[in-house]
C-alpha cells in the first residue's frame, strides 16, 4: 500500500511538474521539449528498475522464510523429541531451586539418580555443600564428588537451575597425571669434613658407603632416580604420588641417617629440598635448589617440599643445627661483606621490632665494620620501640661511646640518609615482617642479611645472606666476621662488652646451644675488654618486674610432664620482654623442658614467647601457629582470638605426638573435637594427648565394652532414625492432602488490613485438620498480600518438606 501511493505522489508531481512548465511557456521551445520527454524516459526507467529490483528481493525473501518455516515445522516434532530426551533420558542432571529458601523446586531423573532420592523439595546445600557454596557465592562452575562419582556443576543464574555432568573420567585422568607428575629434589649430608677428618680414608670410605647406601635403598623404595654429582650431593626424581608417601612417612630416612650418625658418635645429617611443580625443568631445578637452600638456612637434618599451590612444607629440624668447626667459611663471607660495604654509598644497619641486647650487639659489630672501611654509617633506632635493657645501657653508650651514640638515630631521619646505593644491613631477625621499621626496609635497594635464626619461606630479597642456626648468636656470627675483616677495629670495652651481653642472653649464660665457636668468639670479646659483671648488672630485673613474674608462675599449668604454659587471663597488655622472661624462668622448674607464656600484647593480638632446652624445638611448635624464631627460643602473635582459644590451640599442639617412637592408645570421642573426628569417632592418638582427651571428658577409653557400647548405641539411634524418618514421610503425605482457609479483611483500595502471619497459618491449620505445625519451621514461598492461592513448605526433618494450600478468602 504505501509503494502504490508513493507511485500516485510522484506521478502526480510530475504531472504537476509539466502543467508549471507549460504555463511558463517552457513547451513553446521544442528541444526543450525532446530533452524534457528524454529525461522522463530514462527517469521512468530508472524507477521500474528500482522496483524490479524491490520486488525481486522482496520475492527471495519471502521465498527464503517460506523455506525456513517448512524447515522449522518439519522439525519442531524432532526439536521436541530431542528436549524430552535431554530432560530424561541423557545423563545430564538438572534441578531448579527456589532463590528465596534455596529448596530444589524441580528435579530431572538423572539428577535424582545422581543423589541417590527425589530431591524435590530438599534444601540445596544439603544435597552437596559444594552446591550451596556454588548458588551463595555467585561462582559460575564447580566440581564435586557423590559417592565414587564426580560432577561438574553450572549454575543459570537466570533460569535458577544447575546442571551437572558427569566428568568421573575426566577427574581419574586429572589424578592419574597429578600422581604420575614429577618431583625433583636434591640431598646434601651435612658437616661430613668436619664430621670424618678423624678417620682413616678407609673408615671414610666405608662411613660415606654406608649413608649413601641408605639413600639408594629408599629410593628404591620410592621407584625413583638417585644421581650423586659429589660425595655428599646427590640429585633425586620421584613421581608425585611416591612423594605423599614419603611426606606421610615424614621422611623417614631422616632418622635412618641419624641413626647412622650416632652409631659412629658423629654430627652427620640430611638436608632435602623436593620441588613438584608443572614448569620447565629448568624452573623445576631452581625451585628444588631453592628448597634445599632454605633446609640449610633452618640449619639442616630436615627436608623442605615446595608443591604447586601448597603452602611449603617442614619435616625434621627437631635437633639442633651441627656446629661448622672449619672458619675457612667466616673468613670468606667476612671479605664479601668487606667489598659490598666498599661498593656502597653508605651504610644503614637494622635490627627487628623491640630490640635486645643481641641485635644491638650485633648492630654495633657491623658499624665498626663500616667505620673501618671508612664509611658513613647510622643505625636505626628509635627509642621507645626497644626492650628494656637496651634502654638501660644506652646512658652508658652515651658516656663512654660519643661516636657510636651519635649514629643511632630515628627512622624518619635514616629515610632521608638513603640513597639508591644505601646498603642496608638486617641483623638478627628472619622475617621482613618484624624488622624495627618498614619504611626503611622497602627503601632500600641494596640488602644484607646476618641472622642466627632458622629462615621460613618469607625471607629477605637479599645480595648477601649469612644465615647459620647452628651460632648462639647473632653476635656470634658478627664477632667472628670481626676477626677476619682484614681492617684495625678498635672495638671500646663498652661495645665489647654490649656485644658480649648479647651472647650472654641468647645463651642463658652458656647453659645451651653453646659451641666452641661460641667461647671463640667469648674469648675475642674477652680480649677487648668485656665485661661480665656490667652485663649482669644490665640484665637484673627490678623488684617490680620480679615481683609480676613470680606473680604470672603462680598459675602455670604443667601440660605434660615436659611442657609448662602460664597464661596471663586478665588480659593487660603486657611487654614481649616480660612474656620472653616468665617462659625463661618456667625451665627452672625441674623435669620442665620447654615453657611458654600466653598474654595480651596489644589491642588486637595475644603473644605467646617459648623457650626450651635443645631436646625440644619450639621453633616448629610456633611455626604452626604462624609465628618462628629459634630452635630454643621462639614466638608468636595471634589476631582475632581470645586469650583461651589461643591456649586451647597450644595445648592441642603440645598434646600432639612429635616422636613417633611415642606409646599410643585409641579412644572413642565424646563430642567433636576440631582436627580429630566427630562424636563416637575411634581414633588412634599418642599417650599424652589421650590422657588429656579422657581427663576433659572429651573422650573415653576404646575398650572393648566401651566400643560395643557404642556400636549398640549408634544402632538403636540409626533405627530410632529410620522410624522418625518413616513417620515425617506418613505426616508429609497427610499434610500435603490437606488445605487451609483464612478469611481476612480487604480494604476499598483492595488492600490487606495487617498481614497474615505464619503463626495465623499454624493456628488455623491445627483448628481446621487438626494437626500442630512449628511456626519456626513453616516458610512461605511468597509474601501474602491479597486474596488468592499461596504455598507454604514445613520442615518435618532435614530430608522431607511437605507443602499444603493457604486459601487466603475475603471475609
Amino acid at each position: 500500500m504505501r509503494r502504490i501511493i508513493a507511485l500516485l505522489l510522484s506521478i502526480a508531481g510530475l504531472i504537476t511538474a509539466g502543467i508549471i512548465a507549460y504555463q511558463h511557456g517552457a513547451f513553446n521551445n521544442m528541444d526543450f521539449v525532446l530533452y524534457y520527454a528524454i529525461i522522463m524516459a530514462f527517469f521512468g526507467a530508472i524507477v521500474i528498475s528500482i522496483e524490479f529490483i524491490l520486488n525481486h528481493n522482496r520475492k527471495q525473501k519471502i521465498k527464503s522464510l517460506n523455506a525456513r518455516l517448512t524447515a522449522w515445522s518439519s522439525l519442531s516434532y524432532h526439536v521436541k523429541q530431542i528436549g524430552d530426551e535431554a530432560f530424561n533420558e541423557l545423563p545430564i542432571g538438572i534441578f531448579l531451586y527456589d532463590n528465596d529458601n534455596l529448596t530444589v523446586k524441580w528435579s530431572n531423573p538423572f539428577a535424582n539418580k545422581i543423589f541417590g532420592f527425589d530431591i524435590e523439595n530438599a534444601l540445596v546445600g544439603q544435597l552437596h555443600e559444594a552446591l550451596g557454596t556454588l548458588i551463595k557465592d555467585q561462582v559460575a562452575v564447580t566440581t564435586f564428588a557423590v559417592g565414587d562419582k564426580r560432577y561438574d556443576a553450572i549454575s543459570s543464574k537466570n533460569n535458577q537451575a544447575i546442571y551437572l555432568f558427569d566428568v568421573t573420567s575426566r577427574e581419574d585422568i586429572k589424578d592419574k597425571y597429578l600422581k604420575r607428575s614429577t618431583a625433583l629434589g636434591v640431598i646434601y649430608l651435612d658437616n661430613v669434613e668436619e664430621a670424618l677428618s678423624g678417620f682413616d680414608i678407609y673408615e671414610k670410605s666405608n662411613i660415606r658407603g654406608e649413608y649413601l647406601g641408605i639413600i639408594t635403598d629408599w629410593i628404591q623404595e620410592h621407584k625413583g632416580y638417585l644421581k650423586l654429582y659429589s660425595e655428599d650431593r646427590m640429585t633425586i626424581a620421584m613421581h608425585y604420588e611416591e612423594l605423599q608417601k614419603v611426606m606421610a612417612n615424614k621422611f623417614e630416612i631422616l632418622n635412618r641417617i641419624r641413626e647412622v650418625s650416632a652409631k659412629h658418635r658423629i654430627r652427620i645429617s640430611a638436608s632435602i629440598g623436593i620441588a613438584s611443580w608443572e614448569v620447565s625443568f629448568e624452573e623445576l631445578g631452581s625451585l628444588a635448589q631453592n628448597a634445599i637452600e632454605l633446609a640449610e638456612k633452618r640449619g639442616g637434618d630436615q627436608a623442605v617440599v615446595n608443591i604447586q599451590n601448597e603452602k611449603i612444607a617442614y619435616f625434621g629440624g627437631k635437633s639442633n643445627a651441627s656446629e661448622k668447626s672449619s672458619r675457612v667459611h667466616v673468613r670468606i663471607q667476612s671479605q664479601n661483606f668487606r667489598e659490598l660495604i666498599e661498593a656502597s654509598s653508605n651504610v644503614v644497619v637494622m635490627g627487628h621490632k623491640f630490640a635486645d641486647i643481641d641485635a644491638l650487639g650485633a648492630m654495633i659489630g657491623i658499624y665498626k665494620m663500616v667505620t673501618a672501611s671508612k664509611k658513613d654509617v647510622k643505625i636505626v633506632f628509635d627509642l621507645p620501640e626497644v626492650d628494656n635493657t637496651v634502654k638501660k645501657i644506652i646512658p652508658y653508650i652515651k658516656e663512654e661511646a660519643q661516636h657510636l651514640y651519635a649514629q643511632l638515630d630515628e627512622s624518619k631521619n635514616i629515610l632521608r640518609f638513603m640513597n639508591n646505593d644505601t646498603l642496608l644491613v638486617i641483623v638478627d631477625t628472619q622475617s621482613p615482617n618484624i624488622v624495627a621499621n618498614q619504611e626503611v626496609y622497602k627503601q632500600a635497594k641494596k640488602i644484607a642479611c646476618i641472622d642466627h635464626h632458622r629462615h621460613g619461606e618469607n625471607t629477605f630479597e637479599s645480595i648477601f645472606m649469612y644465615v647459620e642456626p647452628y651460632a648462639s648468636s647473632s653476635v656470634e656470627l658478627v664477632a667472628e666476621m670481626m676477626e677476619f675483616y682484614q681492617k684495625d677495629i678498635d672495638l671500646l670495652p663498652i661495645e665489647a662488652t654490649i656485644m658480649y651481653g648479647g651472647i650472654i642472653v641468647d645463651t642463658n649464660e652458656f647453659s645451651y646451644r653453646t659451641g666452641t665457636r661460641t667461647f671463640g668468639a667469648a674469648a675475642y670479646l674477652k680480649e677487648h675488654e668485656a665485661s661480665t659483671v656490667r652485663v649482669k648488672e644490665w640484665l637484673r630485673l627490678d623488684l617490680d618486674r620480679t615481683l609480676l613474674i613470680n606473680e604470672l608462675l603462680n598459675s602455670v599449668q604443667v601440660i605434660t610432664k615436659e611442657f609448662a604454659v602460664v597464661v596471663d587471663e586478665s588480659n593487660v597488655v603486657r611487654d614481649r620482654v616480660l612474656l620472653a622472661q616468665t617462659s625463661q624462668k618456667i625451665l627452672e622448674i625441674e623435669g620442665i623442658k620447654a615453657g611458654f607464656t600466653i598474654a595480651r600484647v596489644d589491642d588486637e593480638s595475644i603473644g605467646i614467647s617459648a623457650r626450651s632446652y635443645d631436646e625440644i624445638n619450639v621453633q616448629i611448635i610456633m611455626e604452626e601457629l604462624g609465628g618462628g624464631g629459634h630452635l630454643n627460643s621462639a614466638a608468636t602473635q595471634i589476631k582475632n582470638q581470645t586469650i583461651p582459644e589461643v591456649f586451647e590451640s597450644l595445648k592441642t599442639l603440645l598434646l600432639r605426638e612429635h616422636d613417633e617412637g611415642d606409646e599410643r592408645m585409641k579412644v572413642i570421642l565424646t563430642e567433636d573435637v576440631k582436627g580429630r573426628g566427630k562424636k563416637d569417632d575411634i581414633i588412634d592418638v599418642a599417650n599424652g594427648y589421650g590422657t588429656f582427651l579422657l581427663s576433659s571428658n572429651k573422650a573415653i577409653l576404646a575398650s572393648d565394652d566401651n566400643i560395643k557400647a557404642i556400636e549398640k548405641e549408634k544402632q538403636l539411634l540409626k533405627e530410632r532414625e529410620a522410624q522418625h524418618l518413616a513417620l515425617m514421610n506418613k505426616l508429609k503425605q497427610e499434610i500435603e492432602s490437606k488445605s487451609v482457609n483464612i478469611f481476612i479483611n480487604i480494604g476499598n483500595d483492595g488492600k490487606l488490613f495487617g498481614s497474615v502471619t505464619t503463626k495465623q497459618i499454624v493456628e488455623s491449620f491445627e483448628e481446621q485438620t487438626g494437626i500442630r505445625l512449628d511456626k519456626k519451621k513453616v516458610e512461605l514461598t511468597s509474601e501474602i498480600n491479597s486474596v488468592g492461592i499461596y504455598t507454604a513448605t514445613v520442615s518435618l526433618h532435614k530430608d522431607v518438606k511437605a507443602q499444603f494450600e493457604i486459601n487466603v478468602l475475603e471475609k
